[in-house]
Formats: structure tokens, sequence, C-alpha cells
């Protein structure tokens, strides 16, 4: 229950912390803030530079500054924070040199104390960005981590670095003394539909990105919840089990049938409130050590609020309330003279086929059924998740490699160098033009890739090519025909089964119109959600003038492909070239995603071993006279010892084969939707399942082995008095 309770108050708090520094780095010390409307994040932000002179036109608009904002992996830091101003401004100077000078020319950079704690750089050392050497002339503090763990350049510098060429992400706007502040957003965002303006002191993270943050919190900390209350479940039904002869002597002396269930419930209750209490405390002190981490302290800043511990608290004692419900309802129908009957679980006769199969250890965990079956299913509830990331992640790998038809062992995908999240990948298009000339390569395909999101389409991918492109050979019809005009689009299967759309209809992206003239379908998920735009077009509507996401390369001779990825790694310092069956595999965001899922599998891993240790000790518990004579009969410890052992293995074993089976069912339903088809396309792979049952007897071995010492450790004579 503790560990449940701790995930929700350090995810709960990580999600909140993230959500408010994240928008306190980017409203400054200017009045308002200007950036694109509709984007979903300001790092895709792109306005024309231009608009600073309109802003600077509106009454009462005193300054006008435009800055760039974008995320880097440099070193140990993964995401590396660069901000780009102009030096002098009022947003430059709010981060304040505490060593060395601002920033005042090109190749000139000021790190925030964090990065450079991170990265153990100093002045005057050199901080290489995409392969080009920035020199450290400032070390700035701000007293806020997400922005000290990043960098200032100038606005110049930061354009070529995001590849924003005479774009940028935002505009910080000054407003004079006694303006009526409101008339001013409104008059700003009349200049142009693409416009959004907020209050610098009030920016924060746009609200889908905040869904999105405490969603995954809560759906982490609610595998710890499941797992946790179906083994405080199976404790309570253990604990009532035991006082089988207890709660019947009450019965006997007169205690009515809710009196008994108030006082077990009451347990399950007080249980709860004792593990929440220890879970919030154990949660902020996880908040406290996440922000610690060297490199992603900075993005992992808690925020701790009344709600949350009052959300963390909650949720143990609504646990202890269903978790003690089914216990304190078998105690209060417990028969008086059934009950002082009882001869304790020794007496129980195993019932059932199950019960009549296997060896003694199997047929054990059929003495009890309903604990067995709740137990199983709070592990099973582990292995259930391992299995579907599992199928999420290989089929996220394998959609991603087949992003261009990697299926032929020649093909090639180049992106950017060292970018934090493979969506903000941004080229040159001249290196396209020079990959091209290369005499080994067939051919080169320049791709651009963004995405709409907005209520109506929660997620539309948009992917750009050159109608002529050997790259459109991916997307293959199944009506209408290719775009050769900028209004036209082909849309996916899925998106046009998801947004009721067919050849000959309009859509509308970002204020601008586009008709559907066909309908592809790949087998990518993603893609099969979203649209296909001619390349030029799609720069256009995504900001990217000159500049590509991807390019994909098609060898002549396929057996050449690997020595054509060092000449392309060589000659192009700003790129990275890998095989494309290999693409996703090099990515950040793959990284990133093993990361996450390898924190899961450990907090699956430790909360699974708990109940199992829980439920096995409470089985010894109840059967200690019956392990008492079966050490008066000659048993040796050792055999005493394997026995509870292969029960706890046993248990797991049957757990992780039930929690593999309802794993790939779930996420076989949740993919069966065409609305959720393009986020969800699981790939089942032997691995695995290999892994979930591994982890399923690394729990029974780990849990079962204290009560399975401890039973071993029984006295004959002690047991055997054992009431």
């Amino acid at each position: 229950i503790a560990i449940g309770v701790a995930a929700v108050v350090a995810l709960g708090a990580l999600a909140d912390g993230f959500a408010s520094n994240y928008g306190s780095a980017l409203g400054v010390s200017n009045d308002l803030l200007v950036t694109q409307a509709n984007s979903f994040d300001v790092v895709f932000s792109n306005l024309d530079a231009d608009l600073a002179q309109r802003i600077e036109a509106v009454p009462d608009v005193a300054t006008v500054e435009p800055g760039v904002f974008t995320w880097i992996a440099v070193g140990d830091v993964p995401y590396f924070l660069v901000y780009g101003y102009d030096p002098g401004t009022v947003a430059m100077n709010h981060y304040r040199i505490v060593e060395g000078k601002p920033v005042t020319g090109p190749k000139q950079i000021a790190i925030g104390r964090r990065a450079a704690d991170a990265l153990k750089l100093g002045l005057d050392d050199n901080l290489r960005v995409y392969g080009v050497p920035y020199r450290i002339v400032g070390i700035y503090e701000t007293g806020q981590g997400m922005e000290e763990s990043g960098g200032v350049v100038t606005l110049e510098d930061a354009q070529t670095i995001a590849q924003k060429q005479r774009e940028v992400s935002l505009f910080q706007v000054g407003v004079r003394p006694n303006s009526n502040i409101d008339q001013v957003i409104a008059r700003i965002e009349n200049l142009d539909d693409d416009l959004t303006v907020s209050r610098a002191s009030e920016y924060d993270v746009s609200e889908q990105w905040t869904t999105y943050l405490q969603g995954f919190a809560w759906g982490v900390a609610a595998i710890a919840i499941l797992i946790g209350g179906l083994g405080m479940m199976s404790a309570m039904v253990m604990s009532v089990m035991e006082r089988t002869r207890e709660i019947g002597t009450l019965r006997a002396v007169g205690w009515s049938r809710g009196r008994v269930m108030r006082m077990i419930l009451g347990e399950a209750i007080l249980l709860s409130a004792v593990g929440g209490v220890i879970g919030v405390l154990i949660g902020l002190l996880l908040s406290w050590a996440a922000a610690q981490i060297p490199g992603a302290g900075a993005m992992l800043e808690g925020s701790v609020s009344p709600r949350i511990i009052v959300q963390g608290l909650a949720t143990a004692l609504i646990l202890g309330l269903v978790g003690g419900l089914y216990p304190s309802w078998t105690a209060a129908n417990l028969q008086p003279v059934e009950a002082l009957r009882y001869e304790g679980g020794g007496a129980g006769q195993a019932k059932g086929i199950l019960a009549r199969v296997g060896s003694q250890s199997f047929r054990n965990l059929w003495r009890r059924r309903t604990r067995t079956l709740i137990s199983a299913s709070g592990i099973g509830i582990g292995v259930a998740t391992l299995v579907m990331l599992g199928g999420l992640v290989d089929g996220l790998i394998g959609e991603l490699n087949s992003l261009a038809g990697s299926g032929g062992a020649g093909n090639i995908t180049v992106m950017q160098r060292d970018v934090a999240d493979m969506s903000l990948s941004s080229l040159d298009e001249r290196v396209a033009r020079a990959i091209q000339a290369m005499p080994q390569v067939e051919a080169a395909s320049p791709f651009v890739l963004g995405f709409v999101m907005s209520k109506e389409m929660p997620l539309f991918i948009i992917a750009g090519l050159d109608p002529n492109s050997p790259a459109m050979r991916h997307y293959s019809l199944v009506q209408g025909r290719y775009m050769v005009r900028p209004n036209e689009i082909v849309i996916g299967k899925i998106a046009a089964e998801t947004y009721d759309l067919g050849v000959g209809d309009t859509m509308q992206l970002y204020e601008n119109r586009y008709k559907v003239v066909g309908i592809s379908e790949t087998g990518v998920s993603y893609e099969d959600g979203g649209g296909l735009l001619a390349l030029s077009e799609a720069q256009r509507l995504m900001g990217k003038p000159r500049s590509v996401s991807f390019i994909f390369v098609d060898v002549k001779d396929p057996s050449q492909a690997e020595l054509v990825v060092e000449v392309i790694n060589k000659r192009f310092p700003e790129a990275r070239a890998s095989l494309s069956s290999t693409f996703a595999q090099n990515t950040n965001d793959i990284a990133s995603t093993m990361a996450m899922t390898n924190a899961i599998r450990l907090l699956a891993l430790i909360v699974g071993g708990i109940v199992v240790a829980n439920t096995m000790i409470m089985s010894i518990y109840e059967r200690t006279r019956e392990i008492g004579t079966l050490r008066a009969v000659g048993w040796a410890r050792r055999r005493i010892l394997g026995q509870i052992l292969q029960e706890s293995v046993y248990l797991c074993l049957f757990a992780g084969v039930l929690g593999a089976l309802v794993g790939v069912a779930l996420l076989t339903l949740l993919s069966l939707p065409a609305s959720m088809s393009q986020f969800i396309a699981p790939t089942w792979h032997a691995r695995t399942f290999i892994m979930a049952l591994s982890v399923a007897l690394a729990l029974g071995v780990i849990g079962g082995l204290y009560p399975a010492w401890r039973a071993s450790k029984l006295r004959p004579v002690e047991a055997l008095r054992y009431e």
C-alpha cells in the first residue's frame, strides 16, 4: 500500500512540477508571451521573425523581443534547453551571470549552474552543439532548476541550432505602464489567426501536455495500487482464516455480524491509513531524490501540493475500504459452531480438480482457492503490464523502422545528431542533395514530420514527401491518387475511418483547407492515422522552410549500405545515419522509453515480491501445526524449505501465465477500434513472454525465500502447541 501511495505522490508531484517549471522557464521578465496558436509545445512553435514589427506597432506595446527555444542532448544531460535572445534584452538579462560575462556575440554560450555541474565544464571550455564548438563565457543562476539545466546563446545561433531560418519560437512582449493588458492581448491576437498570447507570469504548458503527464503518472501508480490492493485483500482474508476460532468465540458470546464486519473493515482501513502515511513520506523522499539525479534531475523536480498528499491518503483509505469488504463479509458470515471446530489450515481439505493433480506443493495452493486467486490476480496484473509494455515498445520499434519501407536491406535513415527527441530532428535540405550526389546512392528522399493536436484531432501525424521521390512507394493507395498540388492531401485508411472522410472531401489543418485526393495504407498505424502532403507544403505548414526531418536513402548496392552509413556520418557531423532496420533502436526516444519500461518493471517486481512474501508468510502461520507435524514425523528442514519455495514459485508461474494471456487479450482489444489503432499497434515477440515469465519466476523465488526459511526453522514442539 505504501509503495502504491508513494507512486501517486512522487509521480503526481513530478507531473505538476514539470508543468509549472516548464512554464516558468519560458515566461521570463516581460509581460506577455506570444507563440504559435494550436502548437503542441513552444518547441514546435514557428513564427515569422518579421511579425515583430507588426507587434511593435500595436498600441501600448513597449518592447518586442524575439526568442528561440529548443531541446538538445549534450553529454550526460539528455535534455539540454537552449534559449536564444538578442544580447542586452530584458529576456537575456533574466539569466543572472554569477561567473564570467553575458553572451555578446556568435559562438558564445552561457550555461546554467546545474548544466555546468552535470557536464563538468567551466569558463572558456567548449561545449559542442551538433559538432559545433561554443565557448562558455558565463555561468548563470536563476533559482529554477530547469532553466539552469540549459544554456543561452544569441538569437541567430539559436536559429541555426533549431533550424529556424528567419523564424522564431516566441516573442517576449513588454507593455507600457498602466495599459489595459487584456486589450493589448486581443489586439495582438487579431493580427494573425496563427498567434496566441498569454501573460508571461501565468504561462503554463498546454492542457494536453498536462493531461498526458498526469495520465502517465496515474497509470504507473495504478499498477502498484492494484497489486498492493489485492495483496492487502489476500492478507486480510488470511487474517480472517487464521482467527476463525477467535471470530467464532466472539459470535458465540453475542457479537452481531455487523459488529464483526465493522471490526475487520476497521482493521483494513487502519492498515491502509498507516500504509498511506508511510507512502506519503516515501513519495516525498523519492520526489526529492529524483531532483538530485545528475543531468536529468532538473527535469524531475517535483511540485508537492496539499492536493497530491490528499490524493495519496485518499487512495490508501479507498484501498482499505474496497480491500476489506470481502474479508469482513467472510468473517461476518462465519457460523459460530463451525468456527469453534476449526483446527487451522492443516485440517483444510483441498477441493477441485486442480487440488488433485501435480505435486504436493501445487495441491497446497488450492486449499485456499480464494487466497490463491486473489494473490495470483495481483501478481498477474504486474505480469500483464510487463507483457503489454513489451508489445507496445516492440510495436513502436517495428513501426519506426518501417517508416519508409525499411524492409529493404539497403535502406538508410538519416536524422539530426544528438537531438533530444526525434520529432525535433531538423536537417538542411542541402544535406539531402549532397547525399543524392554520392556515387553509391540511388536516391535520397527528404521527409518532413509534424503533427496537429486539437480537440477534434488528438494526434494527427503530418508527413511531407516529394510526390516524385522513391519513398512514395511506401504509401500504397487503396483509393484515389497521390497529391500533385499544395492544397491536396492523401490520408491514411485509419484517418479516413476515424474522421469519416473520403476522396473528394475537404479537411482543415491549422486554418488551411485541403482536398482529400487519395487514401493510403502502409500497415504502420500512426501513418495510417495521419496524412501525406507535398514536401514544400508540409515545410510551409510546419514552419520548416528549407529544412527536413529525415532523409531516406536507397543505395545502389545493398551490400555497401553499412559503408555508406559510415561515409555519411563522417561527412555530415550534424547528421546521424543508420540502417533503417535498426533506426529506432538508435534514437533517444526508444532509449527513454526503455528506461521508463525498466522502471515500471522494477516497480512491479518490488510490489509483487512483497505480495508473494506476505501471502506465503500468512500461509505458514495458518499451517503452523501442520508443519510441526511434518517435522515431528521426520521431515528435514531442507524438505520443508523446498516445499514452501515450490508453492511460491508455482503461485507466481500460474499468475505469470494468467497475466500474459490477459495482457495480450487486453492490448489486442484496445487496438481494435480505428480511433485507437493509430496509437496502439502491438507486436509480440517470444522474448516478451520469456521476460514476463522470468520476472514471475524471480518473484516466486525472492518472495518465497524468507517464508520458506521461516517455516524450516519452526520447532516441532512449539508448532504443535500453536493455537
